[in-house]
């Protein structure tokens, strides 16, 4: 990871830009007629874009209804790819993703590897951490969330699990980024094997649907552009009532499986948001 990262500064980093969003194909994206509220290409790409990237770095739905138990641990790595938008909406205007890509030529998809950790507590309770890089960017993600599974063990009733997380955007001096996550998660785990207790592997699908609450802002100094005034601070939370702006809350839908044989993990999970985008997660990892 390391190695793709220095790669990565030194040959073609995919960092978004927010100064870049001055500018597009040689010409200003000040358009005096369009710049009403609502009518403004650079605000709309901008805000798109950052539900897009905020909906894209949110804790995923990694783990299935039931908890590790209180001495349960599982560490492991994963990967998520994230299906944005680029290229023209209406035949004229760019995305914000072509706006921010310092070459106008950003990739339609993102991809974060990720190292994972989960760690069971009494009570049905867990903790985890996940802690990402964003592909071919100097940018990276660390979430942190807590879980509760409020059924599980029983054989006749679906495990039912409770998530609040929160993950941040860190490493780009142009934007603040962070989203918190609400979700429940509903699934079953079905051993087999050859003899089950003792040599059996357990397969668990599960389904999920939560709210993400997305915050973002600009960094640094913008009047020297003429996005003073356009691109500006927005959040999914109704407290800060200044910065408010509906459809930062998107819902996400999920769901996937795990199979864990022995002390090896494996996950496969999707995730939609709908009217945003769409992700693939895999992951690997040991549970003990």
């Amino acid at each position: 990871m390391l190695l793709l990262v220095a790669a990565a500064w030194a040959a073609f980093p995919e960092d978004v830009s927010i100064t870049a969003m001055d500018e597009f194909a040689g010409a200003s994206t000040y358009l005096p007629d369009t710049t009403q509220a609502g009518n403004d290409f650079v605000v709309t790409g901008y805000q798109t874009m950052v539900k897009e990237l905020g909906t894209a770095i949110a804790n995923k739905p990694m783990a299935p209804g039931e908890s590790l138990g209180m001495n349960g641990f599982q560490v492991g790595i994963a990967n998520t790819f994230a299906f944005v938008r680029t290229g023209s909406t209406d035949g004229t205007h760019p995305t914000g993703w072509d706006l921010a890509d310092a070459d106008e030529d950003p990739q339609t998809y993102l991809f974060i590897p990720w190292l994972q950790v989960r760690k069971g507590l009494p009570a049905s309770l867990e903790i985890g951490a996940n802690a990402g890089w964003i592909g071919l960017t100097r940018t990276g993600v660390f979430g942190v969330y807590g879980r509760w599974s409020v059924l599980e063990g029983y054989r006749r009733v679906p495990d039912l699990a409770l998530q609040v997380g929160y993950a941040g955007y860190v490493g780009n001096d142009e934007l603040e980024l962070g989203v918190m996550d609400m979700s429940a998660t509903l699934g079953y785990s079905l051993p087999f094997g050859v003899t089950q207790g003792i040599n059996q592997a357990v397969f668990s699908p599960y389904v999920g649907i939560g709210l993400n609450r997305i915050h973002a802002a600009p960094r640094g100094d913008l009047s020297r552009t003429d996005l003073e005034g356009r691109i500006t601070e927005v959040s999914g939370f109704k407290a800060d009532t200044e910065h408010f702006v509906e459809g930062f809350v998107p819902v996400q839908i999920g769901g996937g499986f795990r199979i864990v044989n022995g002390d090896f993990a494996a996950t496969l999970a999707a995730t939609y948001s709908p009217g945003l985008i769409a992700t693939v997660n895999l992951g690997f990892g040991f549970v003990y």
